[in-house]
């Protein structure tokens, strides 16, 4: 099943029209983009891109039906003490070197940057449509 591009979040009416120009018109096909050939099309930043490519690929792994609901099991009493061991245990993590931490940090910055203005864009849509609606 082929999931077309307008359930992709950031991708509006005229990006719609701009990819399917360049031929692109399912989720699969902007899943598979590299970011530097969706900046390549016109209209489409540095700065978006990313997101749209992350979020067509969300939206491929998301399970298209929701799961049974489980039983939830009934919450036990731990002691602190016990959770710190635990987790000291369990923390073999690799540690990331500084400058791929330093990418990580930058690239959590740019997204909740765009996430920011999409809320105030929306948050601005809605108060036009309010207006609107006021207005008729």
């Amino acid at each position: 099943m082929e999931l077309e591009v307008v359930a992709i979040k950031y991708v509006g009416p005229a990006t719609v029209k701009r990819l399917a120009e360049h031929g692109i018109t399912t989720v699969e096909q902007l899943a598979a983009m590299s970011v530097e050939a969706l900046t390549a099309l016109p209209g489409i930043g540095e700065n978006t891109a990313p997101l749209i490519i992350a979020n067509a690929q969300d939206v491929l792994a998301a399970p298209l039906a929701a799961p049974e609901p489980e039983e939830t099991p009934e919450p036990i009493a731990i002691e602190s003490a016990e959770v710190t061991e635990v987790m000291s245990e369990t923390s073999s993590e690799p540690e990331l070197s500084a400058k791929v931490q330093k990418k990580l940090a930058k690239q959590a910055k740019k997204l909740k940057k765009a996430q920011k203005a999409e809320k105030k864009r929306s948050a601005k849509r809605k108060r036009k449509r309010r207006k609107r609606l006021q207005n008729t």
